[in-house]
């Protein structure tokens, strides 16, 4: 279905590829507007319980079909999907994907790739440093680790200071394509380097695993945006997420 929607080739691409791994769930439903997505274990992580708008539909059609299929939020993977006004839509992320451009070379002094488990303490921190994170949301983000790790190959890269983390990223690999997702750095780490340490060194162990395709999501209204794009990520899509009115 995405690719009998205004996507563009790569747009396509990125969305399919997460449909199996970061924005899956455990069941899809049918919807008049798409797919319901659902994973029960995990009930908190709206990447994996949302409705995923695949037809043309106003903000007011999509609350409604929320309300109705009871979930709390809609992905809309390509904002031309969105008819009428916005006003009063509850926004609640603008996001664009990111493709990589050129070559990638592994830094200098490339990040380590560590178990999953390692990165726990720092995912969790950022989770709670959010207004929206709590101790049940942190959980559940952490255990849907493990279901990705279980749908495709998945490897974590951090930098250590001592035996402390203190910046991370996540690398799903599905050679040609792959995706860098989950990127953080400790606040009192930040300004050294580290978070682009993770960056491409994902990046060059994506392209040596064979993958051609190599993608990212970013915060449509934040910084990174601009970070990434200095890596060679160029912007090939937009999406946005609205909340049950």
């Amino acid at each position: 279905m995405l690719k009998a929607m205004a996507l563009n080739d790569e747009t396509a691409r990125a969305w399919e590829f997460m449909r199996r791994a970061d924005a899956a769930g455990d069941s899809n439903e049918p919807s008049r507007l798409g797919t319901a997505v659902r994973d029960h274990r995990v009930p908190l992580r709206h990447d994996s319980n949302y409705l995923l708008v695949e037809r043309p539909a106003s903000p007011e059609e999509i609350s409604a079909e929320l309300r109705r299929l009871d979930l709390p939020v809609a992905t809309v993977p390509d904002e031309s999907l969105l008819m009428g006004s916005m006003d009063g839509a509850k926004v609640q992320h603008r996001g664009i994907v990111m493709v990589h451009r050129g070559e990638a070379r592994y830094p200098p002094e490339p990040a380590r790739e560590v178990p999953r488990e390692w990165l726990a303490p720092l995912r969790r921190a950022t989770t709670l440093s959010y207004p929206w994170g709590s101790p049940e949301v942190a959980d559940q983000l952490l255990r849907a680790k493990a279901f990705i790790e279980d749908r495709l190959p998945t490897r974590f890269f951090a930098v250590l200071d001592g035996d402390e983390v203190v910046a991370c990223a996540d690398l799903y690999l599905d050679p040609p394509d792959a995706q860098i997702e989950d990127v953080a750095t400790s606040p009192s780490h930040r300004g050294r380097g580290h978070g682009t340490t993770v960056v491409t060194t994902a990046l060059a162990a994506a392209r040596d695993a064979g993958a051609d395709f190599v993608f990212l999501v970013a915060d449509a209204d934040d910084w990174p945006k601009e970070w990434y794009a200095r890596l060679g990520f160029e912007t090939v899509g937009s999406y946005v997420k609205l909340q049950r009115g």
